[in-house]
């Protein structure tokens, strides 16, 4: 049987392969910072872009509508259809799914996508222009620039994001700049986009919260002189940052906290649009950032309290400018939500370090009153509040996790913690794992906090929320292994403690395949089991398999089940989330290497064309010779122009191979191209060739590139291809994994210390490997289309395994 993949864009292997990407530098637009996208559709083996559309970041932009339009007006050549469509997500790929009208869609790593895209971003840096300067070319002082950067620098290492919530405002007056009843907010509690903005009134931040981008001309240049409404500060990389900037700092040596905290300021009008900044915005910005530093390193308490009093303090700055602030600033008339429509709450709030507060101290809170008479002897608003009947166990779980989060940060300050926070910093596939895991896990005075919580309020609870609390006792963080997956529930297996449970779970049916695995806890809860935090990234069986060696190596547990109080212990599951984290970024580390191309040979993979002329008139004696040469596999002619494809026997890497491509002739009136794949097949099929007709072709001319090269491969002339029947394309799939299949087991392979898998299924020692390598192709099997799709468990039929493991 001939290769599904030869050399040159035949119909049975016209593969279009897409992606969507946020690119890593804002551009300015009618004086707005934006974000830029793009979506690309890129054909292969010829890696022409087919398709591209580039949109503002923060816009719905239908990903599947791209490919349409890329089918019906593709870049270059008549419109047509790919034969299968590979990305790499499953959301992606079940959108595109919905309107492919039966192309395969499969989920894979695109690192040809991935080169095109960095070549694109390395362009669109040298394009970046270079209008925004923080000296806003040449109108303001270097020295204003450099107690900017200062104070920003302070602000930084002060990190207030970690004291101070988005909706805790703070009163600004600096009388000297004009500044009287501002309003400022710090941002960064949700761990992006860290930094503070300045509203020059409580009225300016109601408005800002309600109002969209005011209109305005394409030809309209940057507003100068207008009052603005809000000044900001946030923090960038330097990479981030356009070249005018990246120069000036060069240039200047101004005072930075870090790789990451370069500052950024900004102005918007009373349009909720960007103006330009000058140097009053720079002035009032410093005096903020420098004032605010020092009032939270007096008063950081009072951001931890419940009820606090109000404090207003004048601070005087180095320069003699008097800023007064104070905190916090109440806005009872507005409402939180429409003010601070990008707020998301979060699980846990984490307040200063301080001492835990004892019986007959001061309460916390700030009323004056001893703890035991305020806090512990007091009538505390339920947790629950008043709850409706039907509320889900995730609300009551969400709502308990916050609770014990702001107990135990109020009874024991962030001690409770330790580093935790700052350990998991910047881990956003951690988030939805590591506060249900802190709440329910960590442990204080030799005590989970949840039993303290417990003990203290518990008359407040209700008999399902006791119930909640005594079904995450019984839990515990492991490494859990899908089995099997139906529409709203997904059976797992726990590969430490042999534990088996079918979990409820809507959202993640969709998502995950059988042998994915998770680091997750697993909550029994009302005859049923559910998800309690789950790592954001599962691992393919293999890299699991490593995480697992590590725990069962550092709990010196590497026969049998795992005892299920280890699991518990907190020491043990930072341990296991430190392993799996290293264990996806080992992941990522591999996926970032490009592949090394070769074909069935073993040669470097290079698309060489060698090139002849001829006499007019001699193409049909020409055609005549090629076709009697040994190794054709057929002759076809289209368009002028006849086509001959050689081949040899398949060999033992590619056993379900019958015949391997190894180049491709096409004949012209008066012209003869060779086309192949590597250097050495080139040189082999040109001397047969040559032979062939000795005296009728000219010395020949070479080209050669590399697969990579999307700007070359842009450039080769190529016929259009065909499109093939998705029932042909499948069934040649189907025939090819059959054959293959077939021959490995009894193939040795490198995996299982070059063993068959026959051999390894004989033997004790290699049983476990040979089901781990299974596991791996049925996890590969299970991310492809059902029509593709190999049935592993026959393999583990033919071997004697066990078809349920």
């Amino acid at each position: 049987m001939r290769s599904l993949f030869p050399l040159r864009p035949r119909k049975q292997d016209l593969e279009w392969i897409g992606g969507r990407y946020t690119l890593s530098r804002n551009i300015q637009e009618n004086g707005e910072l934006i974000r830029p996208a793009v979506i690309l559709w890129i054909e292969l083996p010829r890696l022409i872009i087919v398709g591209s559309k580039m949109f503002d970041s923060r816009e719905p932009v239908s990903f599947a509508q791209t490919l349409s339009e890329a089918m019906a007006h593709p870049h270059e050549g008549s419109a047509r259809k790919p034969s299968r469509i590979r990305v790499a997500d499953e959301e992606l790929a079940e959108e595109l799914r919905r309107i492919a009208g039966g192309i395969p869609v499969v989920v894979a790593q695109v690192p040809e996508l991935d080169a095109v895209v960095a070549d694109m971003e390395r362009s669109f840096s040298e394009a970046m222009p270079t209008e925004l300067s923080y000296l806003a070319g040449g109108s303001i002082a270097p020295e204003v620039v450099a107690r900017l950067f200062a104070a920003a620098s302070r602000f930084f290492r002060a990190a207030p994001w970690r004291h101070v919530t988005e909706n805790q405002l703070i009163g600004v007056d600096i009388p000297a700049l004009e500044i009287e009843g501002g309003c400022l907010c710090v941002v960064g509690g949700q761990g992006e986009s860290f930094g503070l903005l300045l509203f020059r009134s409580l009225e300016a931040l109601e408005r800002y919260g309600s109002r969209t981008p005011g209109p305005r001309g394409d030809d309209e240049e940057l507003l100068l002189g207008d009052e603005p409404e809000l000044l900001s500060i946030s923090f960038d990389r330097k990479r981030d940052l356009p070249p005018a900037m990246r120069k000036e700092v060069d240039q200047y040596r101004w005072q930075v906290a870090g790789t990451k905290a370069f500052p950024i300021v900004m102005a918007v009008d009373e349009n909720a649009v960007p103006r330009q900044t000058e140097e009053p915005d720079l002035r009032v910005l410093t005096a903020c950032a420098a004032a605010f530093t020092e009032f939270l390193g007096r008063h950081r308490d009072l951001f931890a309290a419940a009820d606090p009093e109000s404090i207003s303090e004048s601070i005087t700055l180095e320069d003699g400018m008097t800023v007064t602030l104070t905190a916090p600033l109440y806005a009872d008339d507005f409402d939180d939500d429409e003010i601070f429509p990008f707020e998301k709450e979060p699980f846990i709030e984490i307040t200063p370090p301080r001492r835990a507060a004892g019986r007959n101290d001061p309460c916390p809170c700030g009323s004056g009153k001893k703890y035991k008479k305020c806090y512990l002897d007091s009538d505390l608003p339920s947790v629950a509040s008043p709850q409706a009947q039907d509320e889900s166990v995730h609300g009551m779980d969400f709502r308990l996790v916050r609770a014990i989060g702001q107990f135990a940060t109020r009874r024991f300050g962030v001690r409770w913690l330790g580093n935790i926070a700052e350990h998991f910093d910047g881990d956003e596939a951690c988030v939805d794992l590591l506060a249900p895991w802190t709440a329910w896990t960590i442990a204080v005075d030799g005590k989970r906090v949840a039993d303290h919580f417990l003990e203290q309020d518990g008359g407040q609870f209700s008999d399902r929320e006791r119930a909640w609390f005594e079904a995450q006792r019984r839990s515990w963080l492991s490494v859990w292994e899908v089995i099997a997956v139906e529409p709203g529930m997904v059976s797992v297996r726990d590969l430490l403690t042999g534990e088996k449970r079918s979990v409820h779970e809507d959202k993640g049916s969709r998502i995950l395949v059988p042998r994915d695995t998770l680091l997750t806890r697993v909550i029994d809860f009302e005859e049923t089991s559910l998800f309690g935090g789950m790592y954001g990234r599962t691992l393919r069986p293999t890299d699991a398999f490593e995480v697992l060696t590590r725990i069962r190596s550092k709990l010196r547990a590497k026969k049998g089940d795992v005892a299920l109080e280890f699991l518990r212990d907190p020491l043990a599951g930072r341990f296991l989330i430190d392993c799996w984290r290293e264990a996806v970024a080992g992941f990522d580390e591999r996926l970032s290497i490009p592949p090394i191309l070769q074909n069935t040979d073993g040669d470097p993979f290079l698309l060489v064309t060698d090139s002849f002329r001829f006499e007019q008139g001699m193409s049909a004696e020409i055609e005549k010779r090629l076709a009697a040469m040994d190794g054709v596999d057929g002759v076809q002619e289209s368009e002028g122009e006849t086509e001959i494809v050689y081949t040899k026997p398949g060999n033992r890497a590619h056993p379900g191979w019958k015949n391997t491509i190894v180049g491709t002739v096409l004949i012209t009136r008066d012209s003869l191209r060779m086309e192949t794949n590597s250097e050495r097949r080139a040189d082999a099929l040109r001397l047969r060739l040559r032979d062939a007709c000795a005296g009728l072709l000219s010395d020949p001319t070479r080209t050669s590139e590399a697969p990579a090269s999307a700007s070359a491969a842009a450039s080769r002339g190529s016929r259009k291809p065909e499109g093939i029947d998705p029932a042909e394309e499948q069934a040649i799939i189907r025939e090819m994994k059959e054959a293959h299949y077939r021959d490995w087991v009894d193939l040795p392979v490198p995996m299982l210390g070059g063993k068959t898998p026959r051999a390894a299924a004989r033997s004790a020692r290699s049983r476990e490997r040979l089901d781990l390598l299974l596991r791996e192709i049925e996890n590969s099997e299970s991310r492809l289309p059902a029509a593709i799709r190999y049935d592993v468990s026959r393999l583990r039929e033919e071997l004697g395994l066990d078809p349920a493991k």
